[in-house]
């Protein structure tokens, strides 16, 4: 059934993910002082698409869809599991692919981490919900265990 909580879970994590992909990220100076947002499309302005981080794009938007498409996916609870597991490591390598790239683009034009943007935040925040939904799989899969050794 759609109806059940871990499909609000879903629905807000694949949610959260697709907006991650047009908030800021991260605050970034250059030599001047001069104070500029990185965001997954670019930096500047938001869609200034000069530096794009296409990498990040595409794991913040596999995010989002792994966890919408988990919703459908109710008639079998083990593969919505696996399902589940695999948007969490799709959140967790987003981290990793921001660092690849805010490391590639210091190096490369001379800028310097300067502060955290709230951009950061959504992906571990959908972490939190796609837990929450797998944690709910599993306790309806563990009911309908236990529903079938009464028969």
């Amino acid at each position: 059934m759609i109806q059940r909580i871990q499909s609000i879970f879903l629905l807000l994590a694949g949610a959260l993910m697709g907006v991650t992909v047009f908030s800021p990220l991260l605050t970034l100076s250059d030599s001047t002082g001069l104070l500029t947002d990185f965001y997954s499309l670019g930096t500047g302005k938001l869609f200034d698409v000069q530096y794009p981080a296409w990498g990040v794009v595409f794991i913040a938007v596999l995010g989002a869809l792994a966890a919408l498409i988990n919703i459908f996916l109710y008639k079998n609870r083990n593969l919505q599991i696996k399902a589940g597991i695999l948007t969490s490591l799709l959140i967790l390598f987003f981290y990793v692919t921001v660092y690849v790239y805010f490391g590639s683009y210091t190096g490369k034009y001379n800028l310097s981490f300067t502060g955290i943007r709230y951009g950061m935040a959504l992906p571990f925040i959908a972490l939190i919900f796609n837990v929450l939904a797998v944690l709910r799989i599993k306790k309806d899969e563990k009911l309908v265990k236990s529903l079938d050794r009464i028969r």
